[in-house]
């Protein structure tokens, strides 16, 4: 009988209670800001988080996830009597983490032989675009689904998840080395706001609008192009420092306007908000299948 146990990293940004309720095994990434070191999730909150990064002039440090805590992560598996595992990990053309993953699996298989298989899960995406895939293949664990069948749904899922981010302000993409300090200034005078679409491992700006006010209808604009029969779906709305009223408004415009079944909302945490400041938000939906790799 199969004892599927599911791990991800801290970047996937599954909130605390469906961490708990599945059981899901998080590997932390490690932040340093002034001398100081934390555990993304376990330390501090993406709210706690926000407030440190829009009030410091210091870009915070993120470590990716290391071979030595993937490999006791597998051995936790090992002593829970688990016969099968399942990592989904950050996008590995952005980070090192899904390498230490492939390390410690090595490491293990050299230790205990491969009576665990592990099976590992490039998500090619980021924050809560795959927490919920994680969360998805739990639910199928736990509906007694087979091993072979959840790994290539989840692959199949991820296959169509994309993100359209949106972010309020050029300054934490310029310190952060994103942007040149030309273009911040300039983007910043003109009123400009990018507009990207994050999907198949890649981020790329593909629009932008003129002042804060045009930054939502440009965005719902977009994923109503490219969602596939959202009425069937739910659309995550992924936040950072955003007012309410504002979330309010693209819940609203996205269940009223284009139809989406429901919306879900996640705070976006530390990897990502890192890079794109606390003033972003993104809308996550499936697309169009893509072809595996």
């Amino acid at each position: 009988m199969e004892k599927i146990y599911v791990f991800c990293d801290s970047s996937a940004d599954i909130p605390r209670e469906e961490v708990e309720r599945y059981g899901i095994d998080i590997v932390p990434e490690r932040i340093t800001h002034a001398g100081r070191s934390f555990r993304e999730y376990f330390d501090m909150t993406p709210e706690a988080y926000w407030d440190l990064l829009e009030s410091s002039e210091e870009i915070p440090t993120t470590a990716q996830i290391t071979p030595t805590q993937v490999y006791a992560c597998y051995e936790r598996a090992r002593a829970a009597g688990a016969t099968h595992v399942i990592g989904v990990v950050i996008n590995a053309a952005g980070s090192g983490g899904y390498q230490s993953c492939g390390v410690a699996r090595a490491m293990f298989y050299e230790k205990y032989g491969e009576d665990m298989h592990i099976e590992l899960i490039d998500s090619e995406t980021y924050t809560y675009i795959y927490g919920q895939v994680v969360v998805d293949i739990c639910r199928m664990r736990d509906a007694g689904d087979a091993f072979a069948d959840i790994v290539r749904i989840a692959r199949a899922r991820l296959k169509r998840s994309e993100a359209v981010l949106g972010v309020y302000t050029l300054r934490h993409l310029k310190k952060s080395g994103r942007i040149s300090g030309g273009a911040a200034f300039v983007g910043e005078a003109l009123g400009l706001k990018p507009l990207s679409l994050v999907m198949g491992g890649r981020v790329d700006v593909i629009d932008k609008a003129r002042g804060a006010r045009n930054l939502i209808p440009k965005a719902l604009s977009i994923v109503a192009k490219r969602a596939v029969q959202p009425e069937k779906q739910t659309a995550v709305l992924l936040y950072g420092k955003v007012p309410a009223d504002t979330l309010d408004e693209i819940e609203q415009r996205l269940l009223g306007e284009l139809h989406f079944a429901a919306v879900r909302r996640v705070p976006i945490g530390i990897s990502v908000i890192t890079n794109t400041g606390p003033q972003a938000f993104a809308v996550a939906y499936h697309g169009q299948q893509r072809p595996a790799d």
